[in-house]
C-alpha cells in the first residue's frame, strides 16, 4: 500500500539532466528502516522535480510522528564543485527553505558531501559511509523504539521496492551485489579495500530472490550492478552466470569490472557474457608502463592493449566498456597520454575519459587514499597550501585538470554510450542494441530530453495522488 505519513522522508536523486536514473542507498536504507518498523517514504529525481512539486509531495508524508528529513548526496557531484565553494544543489536549498518555514524537522545527509567541510549550512545532521546501522540507532534515540538492533549485514540483505516506488518496467535499476575491494590501488579512496575475495557479498539465494521478485512486480529486467569489483572471483562470476541461466527472463546489467582478471582468468570472457552483461566500466588508469605501476595497475601498462584487441574479437562487440584514465600520475608526461588518446581512437574504442589526479589533503571526514597519506614518497607537493593544487615534475593539478578536458572535448563527440550513461539512456525505454553502437554526435539528444520530462511528469503525477 503506498506510504502516507512517514516517520522518515528520504530525498534523493542521480544528478543527470539527460535520463532519470536511480541510486540505490535511499532504497536501501528505506527497506532497512522499515524491517525494523518504520513508515518511509522515498523520493526520487529530486533534481528535476518543479520546487514547488517537490515541496507538496514531502508535505503529503509529513504528520505528528515524522521524525526527519534525509538527503542523499551520493550523485550531487558534477559541474557543481567546479562551480562554487559549496556542495548543496539549489534543489536542497529551496525546498529546504519553504519545508523549514512550516515544519521543524531535523535534516540528516549522507553520501560523499557529509565529509565535506564546505557545507555551506550548519543544519545537517550528517551521516557518514555506509549508514545503516547509524541511521538506525538515530532514529530508535528519537523516538520509542530504542533497543538493541541487530548489525546491518551485506550478505543477508533483502531490498524490496514498494508500490510508491513507481518503478517502471523499461528502467535500468540499481542492485548491490558486495561491498568492498579485493585490490589497494593507491589513489582510490573506497571503504573495505583490500578484503579477501568472496567476502562481503551478498548470498547469491537472496540475490536470485530480488531478480525474481523485480521481475514478476514490475518488470524489471535491467540492472547496474553495485560492485567495487564484479568479476573479484572465477567462482563470483560463474555464480553470477547460473544465476542468469536460471531466470525466465533475459537478464541484462553494466558495471565495473577488472580486465586484468579477466586475462587472467579467461573463463570468465564467456562466464560474464552468460551473466548477462552488456556493458563494462575497466579502470586501466595507464597505459605507460611505470605509471601504471606506480598506481598499482602494472598489469595496463604491459598488457591491456593486446588484450583490449583480442577481447573485441572474443566478444564480438555484443558488450561494449568504457576505459578510464588518469593524468598526472609519476613519469607520464603530455606525449604518453596523447599516445593513449590516438591509440583508442585507432583501435575503435567505445569510449573512454581522462581524470586529473585526485589528491585531496581535506580535514574532513574522507577516506584517505595512499597518494593523500604519502603524496611525498610518490614525487608530489602543495605549494599553495590548499591541499588539492599538487604538483610533480611534470604536471601541476591545474595543468593536468585542463589537458582532460582539452581531450574530452577533443574525443567525446565520437564515442559511443557506455557502462552508467548507455544505462540511463537504455532506462528511458529502449534496448542495448538500440543504442550502444551509435555515435554520440549522429544522436538527437532533445529526444532524450523529452522523453525524460514525459517519465518526471508522470512520476510527479503519481506522487501528488491522494
Amino acid at each position: 500500500m503506498p506510504c502516507r505519513m512517514a516517520n522518515l522522508i528520504l530525498l534523493t536523486c542521480v544528478n543527470f539532466l539527460i535520463a532519470p536514473a536511480r541510486g540505490v542507498a535511499a532504497y536501501q536504507l528505506a527497506s532497512w528502516i522499515r524491517h525494523h518498523g518504520y513508515t518511509v517514504k522515498v523520493i526520487d529525481f529530486c533534481h528535476l522535480i518543479q520546487t514547488n512539486d517537490l515541496v507538496n509531495i514531502v508535505e503529503k508524508h509529513i504528520g505528528p510522528e515524522t521524525l526527519a528529513i534525509g538527503v542523499s548526496s551520493t550523485f550531487w557531484n558534477g559541474e557543481i564543485q567546479t562551480s562554487r565553494d559549496f556542495p548543496e544543489p539549489d534543489w536542497v536549498l529551496n525546498a529546504h527553505r519553504l519545508i523549514s518555514s512550516r515544519h521543524k524537522l531535523p535534516w540528516l545527509l549522507g553520501g560523499y558531501a557529509a565529509a565535506s567541510p564546505k557545507l555551506s549550512q550548519e543544519w545537517w545532521v550528517k551521516f557518514h559511509s555506509n549508514a545503516e546501522d547509524a541511521l538506525l540507532k538515530w532514529m530508535d534515540e528519537n523516538s520509542s523504539k530504542l533497543r538493541r538492533r541487530e548489525l546491518f549485514d551485506i550478505k543477508t540483505l533483502t531490498k524490496s521496492f514498494v508500490e510508491d516506488d513507481f518503478i517502471q518496467p523499461f528502467e535500468v535499476m540499481p542492485i548491490e551485489l558486495g561491498r568492498g575491494c579485493m585490490f589497494k590501488c593507491r589513489f582510490c579512496r573506497y571503504d573495505l579495500l583490500g578484503k579477501t575475495p568472496g567476502t562481503y557479498l551478498r548470498d547469491y539465494g537472496l540475490l536470485k530472490d530480488e531478480f525474481l521478485r523485480n521481475y514478476d512486480e514490475w518488470g524489471t529486467t535491467k540492472y547496474s550492478y553495485l560492485d567495487d569489483t564484479v568479476n573479484e572471483s572465477e567462482e563470483k562470476v560463474r555464480a553470477l552466470a547460473d544465476i542468469a541461466q536460471s531466470l525466465p527472463f533475459k537478464l541484462e546489467w553494466v558495471g565495473y569490472n577488472r580486465l586484468d582478471l579477466i586475462c587472467r582468468r579467461p573463463g570468465m570472457i564467456q562466464m560474464l557474457k552468460d551473466s548477462g552483461l552488456r556493458s563494462a566500466y575497466f579502470g586501466i588508469e595507464s597505459f605507460h608502463p611505470r605509471a601504471s605501476l606506480v598506481v598499482g595497475k602494472g598489469w595496463s601498462g604491459k598488457e591491456a592493449k593486446d588484450f583490449l584487441l583480442k577481447l573485441k574479437k572474443e566478444w564480438n562487440e555484443d558488450i561494449t566498456w568504457y576505459l578510464s584514465f588518469i593524468i598526472g600520475l609519476p613519469g607520464e608526461d603530455r606525449a604518453s597520454i596523447e599516445d593513449s588518446n590516438q591509440w583508442c581512437i585507432d583501435n575503435g574504442m567505445y569510449e573512454w575519459t581522462f581524470h586529473p589526479l585526485n589528491i585531496n589533503l581535506s580535514p574532513g571526514k574522507l577516506l584517505k587514499s595512499e597518494f593523500d597519506r604519502e603524496y611525498e614518497k610518490y614525487g608530489y607537493s602543495f605549494p599553495f597550501n590548499d591541499g588539492l593544487n599538487w604538483k610533480n615534475d611534470l604536471w601541476t593539478w591545474k595543468e593536468a585538470r585542463q589537458y582532460s578536458l582539452e581531450l574530452i572535448g577533443r574525443t567525446t563527440t565520437e564515442h559511443k554510450p557506455t557502462a552508467w550513461f548507455l544505462a540511463q539512456l537504455v532506462g528511458l525505454g529502449y534496448n542495448y542494441e538500440d543504442l550502444m553502437h551509435r555515435v554520440k554526435k549522429t544522436i538527437d539528444w532533445k529526444i532524450f530530453e523529452n522523453k525524460t520530462v514525459e517519465i518526471i511528469q508522470s512520476y510527479v503525477t503519481h506522487q501528488m495522488k491522494d
